[in-house]
């Protein structure tokens, strides 16, 4: 437990409260799954690093520490950041969105497309999470690894080898401990600090209508509620059909990984040198004055709660303006939306829109904040014709439809529950009849999205537009209804009396007689997402809208590196963020190499 002073958002070094320091070896803005492992890391090795958080610690909140709690993690106010976002420029298009949310006037949320007069459109809802731990703290938690192809694309584009699958795994195993297989099992880690677990398979002996609909999902698509989702096999990325659904929680349904590392970190008798400071706002990165390239010296922040207008807090004010200064290095891990904001913030970022608000330009790299990328998701959702009995976690299911391109194309969880997307106070309930195969629709065809300053000031939320279905709309559509289709002749399958379904979505009623063109243009209309990336994304120095080197190193600028998903040049997998701790652990790798052959 720590002291009180830590909670509030003092400085605190394992756990003690300590002297105000001005400079450390590296500092590293936003604690998620790319800042807080980089940050433990770093420190375990010894180097004095400064972990900045706009949020405060909610390690101790059954919400945010059990990873069932999601839903209550995700729509509490003490660590939501509310991002309203688009899908698209078409405004006739956006106005369809079922779960469009609006500002009422007395300031509470209205969802839907009758909203109350006087009523003010905000948008698509998109919550981040400011707290020790990041969004790692309001997920679901799916930790399913990215097809191999996404590791190697990177090698690719960089030349950069040690991107490669056969490589990245080792990082997997170096950080991951493993409570489902025996230990020693090839391909994975057991003595890591992110415990993975599987949802339990024993409701699959059990008589049940919950396991019978998930019995005939197997039948018809084959698998096992207990095979290994991330089985190091050679033709993994083809496999296909029912697996167990992995999670970064130990068996105690506790949250592993971002907080409880930080924590472990800070408590290990070795006192390393790691200081955290809570309830900062980080408004920019400072430059030397001296340097002949652009070379950063540390960071200005804003200290206080509720500080970015993001938050339900946010009231206008400002708080105290303060200053750090790195002996090395600034690490930048705030995110796909906050990390190119950041950077344009510090003049980092296209010349032309930087001019626009007056920001002096540092370094002119058109692709900061562009290339949003975003994963589709829909779901096939429908009531039983009677209260389902039984329970389970939800059990993973992998397709690759007919059209697919190379690798698995369909991702998704089945269970008795409902999941729409995001809005406030989600999800509906829709009593215990109702069933649901919620979908990810991996690498999209498209990648137009984008994160756009509305301003300098710091405090205000970017313009984002994820631009869905710019490029390759019908490939796309087809492959999700694909899978739709096929998970709806299981719900069928499962027979009287659980059937007829009466479905929700994509094809209203119990004849799901709707047509191709119909139940695209829904899953058009109401396809949602949360996990952004590649807003400042690694590339080769050739490639002009490329942010980062292989090495996560900002082109250009000297000192400055970007460590989170937003490094990613597409989005990586099904589920960004066991790969976000991956890419951490080679970021810290990387990073402890070049101190090593090259000291300051």
């Amino acid at each position: 437990m720590f002291p009180p002073s830590f909670v509030v958002g003092l400085f605190a070094v394992a756990g003690v409260v300590s002297q105000t320091v001005d400079k450390y070896d590296y500092i590293v803005v936003g604690s998620g799954p790319g800042g807080a492992p980089l940050a433990a890391n770093l420190a375990r090795a010894g180097q004095t690093v400064l972990l900045l958080e706009a949020g405060v610690d909610l390690g101790d909140n059954k919400n945010y520490s059990d990873i069932a709690n999601f839903n209550a993690a995700g729509n509490d106010e003490k660590s939501r950041w509310d991002f309203f976002v688009r899908h698209s420029d078409d405004e006739e298009r956006e106005a369809k969105y079922e779960k469009t949310t609006w500002r009422n006037p007395d300031g509470s949320f209205y969802v839907g497309l009758e909203p109350p007069e006087g009523a003010q459109r905000l948008g698509v809802y998109y919550p981040r999470a400011a707290t020790l731990g990041g969004c790692a703290m309001h997920n679901g938690g799916i930790c399913t690894l990215p097809a191999d192809d996404d590791w190697n694309y990177i090698a690719e584009i960089t030349g950069d080898e040690t991107w490669l699958a056969g490589n990245m795994r080792k990082y997997f195993e170096k950080m991951e401990a493993n409570e489902y297989l025996p230990p020693g099992t090839v391909g994975h880690g057991f003595d890591g600090y992110l415990n993975t677990t599987i949802s339990d398979p024993s409701f699959m002996e059990q008589t049940s209508d919950v396991q019978k609909v998930a019995a005939e999902i197997i039948d018809l698509i084959g698998g096992d509620v207990a095979r290994d989702i991330n089985a190091p096999d050679p033709d993994r990325d083809q496999s296909t059909g029912v697996f167990g659904l992995a999670s970064h929680a130990d068996r105690n349904g506790k949250r592993a990984g971002t907080n409880t590392y930080i924590r472990k970190t800070l408590a290990d008798p070795a006192k390393y040198p790691l200081t955290i400071q809570l309830e900062s706002l980080v408004t920019k990165v400072l430059f030397s004055d001296e340097a002949e390239e652009p070379t950063a010296i540390g960071v200005e922040f804003l200290q206080g709660p509720y500080q970015y207008e993001a938050d339900p807090r946010y009231n206008g004010s400002q708080g105290e303006i303060g200053r750090v200064f790195a002996n090395k290095e600034v690490i930048i891990a705030g995110g796909a939306f906050n990390s190119p904001q950041i950077l344009k913030l510090s003049g980092i970022g296209p010349a032309e829109e930087l001019e626009r608000f007056d920001i002096p330009i540092v370094k002119d790299l058109p692709g900061v904040g562009e290339r949003l990328a975003d994963n589709y998701e829909a779901g096939l959702l429908a009531l039983a014709d009677k209260p389902l009995n039984g329970t389970s976690g939800p059990v993973a299911v992998l397709l690759k439809t007919p059209t697919a391109r190379k690798n698995r194309n369909i991702h998704g969880w089945c269970a008795s529950f409902s999941f729409e997307g995001f809005y406030p106070g989600f999800p509906t309930d829709y009593g215990p009849s109702e069933y649901e195969c919620a979908l990810v629709h991996m690498n999209p065809r498209s990648q137009a999205g984008y994160v756009r300053l509305r301003s300098a000031n710091p405090q205000e939320m970017p313009d984002i537009n994820l631009n869905f279905f710019a490029e390759g709309e019908d490939e796309d559509l087809t492959e999700i209804l694909d899978g739709v289709k096929e998970l709806r002749k299981a719900f069928n399958a499962a027979g009287p009396p659980i059937t007829p379904f009466d479905e929700k979505h994509p094809c209203p009623g119990k004849n799901q007689n709707c047509t191709d063109a119909a139940q695209k243009e829904y899953i058009k209309l109401q396809s949602y997402s949360h996990h952004a990336s590649s807003t400042c994304a690694i590339g080769s120095a050739e490639d002009k809208m490329a942010v980062l080197d292989s090495k996560f190193r900002v082109h250009g600028v000297k000192n400055l590196r970007v460590v989170d998903a937003s490094a990613f040049p597409t989005v990586p997998g099904a589920f960004p963020v066991c790969p976000t701790f991956m890419l951490s652990e080679k970021a810290s790798d990387d990073i402890l190499k070049e101190l090593s052959t090259t000291p300051h």
